[in-house]
């Protein structure tokens, strides 16, 4: 490792292919007994190895390579399970509103926001043009963000705006 930190590139280059014939095999076998998963363990072998690439400057002569490998792969491996936990989370709770809603209350809703828009007199031309933009022409945030130079964040908050209060009859 001390090699693949300090040394020319060519050096760093056998150096890195030494450190991963040395050790993929291990991490991999460990990967596969905590994952059960073949893919899975295959494609967070290489972000762990891509880690080790990105934190050479972290390593230090102090640590055995292998632990300070190790401790990378578990983390790696917590950051998996947890990111698998909230995406199916969001999948579970995108299910159960999809079966609460019929597709007819969704296209409807839709074409009520449409209504509402094309008889919003009071609106000014900025916020008839984001909504247009939006819901008419189907932009996205970033395409609507260049063409009206603005953040799409600040875009976000303006339409979830405009909506709550046209729905109320506010604006």
């Amino acid at each position: 490792m001390i090699i693949y930190q300090q040394k020319s590139p060519e050096q760093a280059f056998i150096a890195f292919d030494e450190i991963y014939r040395r050790f993929s095999q291990n991490v991999f076998s460990f990967l596969i007994k905590k994952l059960k998963n073949e893919a899975d363990a295959e494609d967070l072998l290489q972000k762990i190895f891509i880690k080790i690439h990105e934190s050479k400057h972290l390593y230090s002569e102090k640590y055995k390579f292998e632990q300070w490998l190790f401790v990378i792969a578990r983390t790696s491996l917590i950051d998996h399970f947890r990111s698998n936990k909230r995406y199916e989370k969001k999948i579970a709770k995108l299910n159960s509103s999809l079966a609460e809603d019929s597709a007819e209350y969704i296209e409807d809703s839709f074409a009520a926001d449409i209504d509402v828009l094309n008889s919003a007199s009071q609106l000014n031309e900025n916020q008839k043009e984001l909504l247009k933009l939006k819901y008419i022409d189907e932009l996205s945030y970033q395409e609507i963000a260049s063409v009206m130079n603005k953040s799409e964040n600040s875009l976000r908050k303006m339409v979830s705006r405009l909506l709550v209060n046209l729905r109320k009859g506010v604006v």
